[in-house]
């Protein structure tokens, strides 16, 4: 009787671990790609200002 409620205690408490996992399994190339994405955005908005720090400086030139 005592060895049943060992195991079922066993069981529940592995059951319970593996639902409380904290999300480590993601695969780091996903991380990777993200970061690359984001630099690729900060990229282009930082040639979007250049081009409108271009068109204010011809228009002001005028």
């Amino acid at each position: 009787m005592l060895k049943k409620w060992m195991v079922a205690l066993g069981m529940v408490s592995v059951l319970m671990l593996a639902a409380c996992n904290d999300g480590d399994d993601e695969d780091p190339a996903d991380d990777e790609q993200m970061e690359e994405q984001e630099q690729e955005q900060e990229q282009d908005q930082d040639q979007e200002q250049d081009t409108d720090d271009r068109e204010e400086d011809t228009d002001q030139s005028e």
